[in-house]
């Protein structure tokens, strides 16, 4: 069964099977969080049903492609592209990141981006729905931070959502493979809350400089988005727009 939900900002439909892992907040800030340039080559490792892939189609994206190896997601990704007229802009592919050398060439794309598992294979209690999702089943961090590497041209950009847990990890990652952090920002779930995750661009081959922006709070003390959160969604404040009943970020990470 399929349905039918919207992305925040843009209001794309999105197709999502209710026995797969469906797309929530953290994808959601990914999408708005990278500096797109025009004509912008995109890809997205491990697209799942490819929210991220859409909404940089949104923001100017000329093509946008998004890979994963479940071959559900891919067919999700493309029904949704389809459904709101952008097959020509966005598409996807059934791939093993670990494999993406024989798919592209080096240097094929000015942006990455990943919002790739959170917890290492057997870390914590592991879901049925969506376990490829939230745990390192198939490809680890590493993977993703070495597809990016190849696949970016010098001075493209990857961008990236993390847990805390892993920021270190990350950070490691992106210097054996030369990838410069420019941007970071903390996101935490209330004023009163640890981060939850961060959002994090790197350039390849770029220099030195490291901009932190203000931490990004979600809700309120009444439990409501607030407008800082809605910005970073791509919404204006004040302006409703269909947005889908995808999970609280909290259920991700359990």
């Amino acid at each position: 069964m399929i349905r039918t939900d919207f992305l925040p900002s843009c209001g794309y439909a999105i197709c999502q099977d209710p026995a797969e892992f469906p797309f929530t907040t953290d994808s959601v800030f990914l999408g708005n969080f990278p500096h797109v340039v025009t004509k912008a080559r995109a890809l997205e490792l491990g697209c799942g049903t490819g929210a991220v892939s859409l909404l940089l189609a949104a923001r100017g994206a000329a093509e946008v492609t998004g890979v994963d190896i479940n071959p559900r997601m891919a067919e999700l990704l493309n029904r949704s592209a389809a459904l709101n007229g952008l097959s020509r802009t966005v598409r996807a592919e059934v791939l093993d990141i670990r494999d993406i050398k024989g798919w592209c060439a080096t240097e094929s794309f000015d942006l990455v981006a990943a919002n790739p598992p959170y917890r290492h294979s057997g870390s914590g209690r592991e879901r049925k729905v969506g376990a490829i999702a939230c745990h390192e089943k198939t490809a680890v961090l590493e993977d993703f931070f070495r597809a990016a590497a190849y696949a970016l041209r010098s001075r493209g950009r990857f961008a990236l959502v993390q847990l805390p847990d892993r920021f270190m990890e990350s950070l490691e990652l992106a210097a054996r493979f030369r990838l410069q952090p420019k941007r970071l920002q903390w996101v935490h779930s209330a004023v009163d809350k640890p981060a939850w995750v961060f959002l994090a661009e790197f350039v390849k081959n770029g220099s030195y400089g490291l901009t932190v922006l203000p931490p990004l709070f979600l809700y309120d003390a009444g439990g409501n988005l607030t407008d800082q959160a809605r910005r970073a969604m791509g919404e204006t404040p004040g302006v409703e727009v269909p947005a889908a009943e995808a999970p609280r970020e909290e259920e991700r990470h359990a």
